[in-house]
């Protein structure tokens, strides 16, 4: 929290901040993030679990940035480079970040270091072309199609566990929902429970866990979507 409010005391409070499924920032376990969000008045939304792809602006921003450091002997100098790189949408880091390109160790004239403003429709448009075209590449390579939605109630194949189980509940997140199997209560991406017309409950060991606290969701969450309501001691994996 001490390194948010670095960053928010230089460049202002977001209004989303988009988190991993880090412990620490599980209500479950912790109320301190919960409550920090609360206080600084931002939603904070966690990425899809056991689905990094849901997450891929920061996965592809941690590659990039390691492996320039990696291939440089100064990592200073690595991401300074960086950020003085256009992306494809069109600007730099810096641009996007100050609205001015910075000096870096190559020769620039001082013309080019002068504020201006960011073009924001021709950024938006470059990225909303970027995007799509990423999106149609990636459908057409993978055979991507829609999943159907899933009802709270039909037995399930929990794919990444290997266990059957029960849908829950649509968590406030998108394509996530709450499965149940045996005692136990996974947090999973659409795409990891499969309609399964043959259900044989496989309870698997573990802490007991009341459904009722389950409270895992953005600040500002959907008031529909009510807690899991078990009558049953049962325990969580959410990571």
């Amino acid at each position: 929290m001490n390194h948010c409010k670095s960053i928010f005391s230089r460049h202002g409070i977001p209004d989303v901040v988009r988190l991993d499924n880090g412990s620490q920032f599980d209500p479950i376990k912790t109320v301190e993030f919960k409550d920090f969000a609360k206080s600084y008045g931002f939603t904070h939304i966690s990425s899809s679990s056991k689905f990094s792809q849901s997450n891929r602006l920061i996965e592809a921003s941690a590659k990039t940035v390691k492996a320039r450091i990696k291939k440089s002997r100064d990592p200073h100098l690595a991401l300074m480079a960086y950020s003085a790189t256009s992306l494809e949408k069109g600007f730099s880091p810096s641009e996007l970040l100050m609205g001015r390109r910075i000096n870096t160790t190559l020769p620039v004239a001082n013309t080019q270091l002068q504020l201006y403003s960011v073009n924001k429709k021709v950024l938006e448009t470059n990225e909303e072309r970027r995007i799509e075209g990423q999106k149609m590449n990636y459908d057409k390579h993978h055979g991507v199609r829609n999943l159907d939605k899933l009802d709270p109630g039909p037995n399930v194949w929990i794919t990444d566990r290997r266990v059957t189980g029960k849908v829950l509940q649509k968590t406030p997140y998108p394509r996530s929902y709450l499965v149940q199997s045996g005692k136990r209560i996974y947090r999973r991406n659409q795409k990891h429970p499969i309609p399964s017309p043959d259900f044989h409950p496989e309870p698997e060991p573990g802490d007991d866990f009341d459904g009722k606290g389950y409270q895992h969701s953005p600040a500002n969450a959907n008031p529909g979507c009510q807690p899991v309501d078990v009558t049953t001691p049962v325990t969580k994996d959410l990571l």
